[in-house]
């Protein structure tokens, strides 16, 4: 009795507290659509806390040689860009679930004041509708200790292509920090969940500059997760629109694209791509 009248206080006071959302970044190579992916969210957020491990995920001796540009230019740039709002966290986490675990815990033991955390990866793109939703969700009774899991859009090859139907999982984006929290995987916590499937974010994963970074990016995966044979060369250099059932892991996760109206799309989204269109054309 005693610590349920101690847990409904607690719960009392945390649903009290401003809300103050830092997003938590995991990076390790240089993403393309990482700038795009911060200027979408950092009006939005008290902190940016990017978690940068120098080290690929895996136990395998051939991840270690998994080499990237050198990011520094990168991180400074954003510094600039977001004077006091972006914290970079450095270390050597070769565990999905210890690079990001690293930096909830930052987040604890260094933003006392937070309230929610913002999970984002560097290749995940938000509308301002849906991270006002999001924010009205995490002040909401019902919602504000709930681990908020949502739906995205996934893109192959072009922004102009996007995976359909979504047959795929929700994923976590938003939980709240308390001290019990804790990761139980590389996305998931041990809070209650909810689903809102409504609710969308555009992933443009598989989308990149070039097929190296492709090649690059399935190679730094691959032991973290059950990537299908030579998917890469076999489905990938392959890959017409054409194709059906040609997910890396569960083919049937992907059924087929359709085409996507530019106008539906975030605007920082659309320049970023067609930036890359005209680099290559020049080139």
């Amino acid at each position: 009795m005693i610590k349920l009248i101690v847990d409904k206080i607690k719960s009392l006071f945390f649903f009290l507290k401003p809300r103050k959302v830092v997003a938590q970044y995991k990076l390790f190579f240089k993403e393309d659509w990482f700038e795009c992916s911060v200027d979408a969210i950092a009006p939005y957020v008290y902190k940016i806390l990017l978690v940068v491990s120098d080290v690929a995920w895996g136990d395998d001796p051939h991840h270690h040689k998994i080499k990237r540009d050198d990011i520094s230019d990168l991180l400074e740039k954003i510094k600039l860009k977001y004077p006091g709002k972006v914290i970079v966290f450095q270390g050597s986490w070769n565990q999905q679930i210890s690079h990001v675990q690293a930096g909830l815990d930052y987040i604890k033991q260094n933003i006392p004041e937070a309230t929610h955390c913002l999970y984002v990866d560097g290749d995940e793109i938000y509308s301002p509708s849906l991270i006002k939703a999001l924010k009205k969700l995490i002040i909401h009774p019902k919602y504000f200790q709930k681990a908020i899991r949502i739906s995205y859009n996934t893109y192959f090859k072009t922004i102009y292509y996007k995976i359909d139907p979504i047959k795929y999982p929700t994923s976590l984006v938003m939980f709240p920090i308390t001290d019990w929290i804790t990761y139980l995987d590389a996305r998931n916590v041990n809070a209650s969940v909810v689903d809102i499937p409504h609710l969308c974010f555009e992933h443009p994963a598989y989308v990149r500059q070039t097929d190296e970074q492709m090649r690059l990016k399935i190679e730094a995966h691959r032991e973290t997760e059950p990537i299908m044979g030579d998917w890469y060369h076999e489905v990938w250099l392959r890959w017409t629109p054409e194709i059906r059932n040609f997910h890396p892991t569960h083919p049937e996760f992907w059924e087929r694209v359709v085409p996507v109206n530019p106008e539906q799309l975030p605007r920082c989204m659309v320049e970023t791509f067609e930036k890359w269109k005209n680099k290559h054309h020049e080139n």
